[in-house]
């Protein structure tokens, strides 16, 4: 991701910049994370694991909007 935003940082921008990027299952409901309580270390192991994906997900999407955003304010878009 560091030499993605150096590569955009000097005005290279890679062929996928403006796709967006789709959400990979859909989310659990509140409700649900909390019933049940009794976990074992595996499955606890692999709820924090998908919680750090889903936190580099927004990462990646907060950055693609600050690259448009860029993109947008210093009027590289043609109107």
């Amino acid at each position: 991701m560091n030499n993605e935003k150096k590569l955009f940082e000097n005005g290279c921008f890679l062929p996928n910049w403006q796709e967006d990027i789709q959400p990979q299952k859909e989310e659990m409901p509140i409700s649900q994370a909390y019933s049940a309580r009794n976990k074992d270390l595996a499955t606890l192991i692999n709820e924090l694991s998908e919680i750090k994906q889903h936190i580099e997900d927004v990462r990646e999407r907060e950055w693609q909007l600050a690259k448009m955003l860029n993109f947008h304010n210093n009027n590289f878009v043609k109107e």
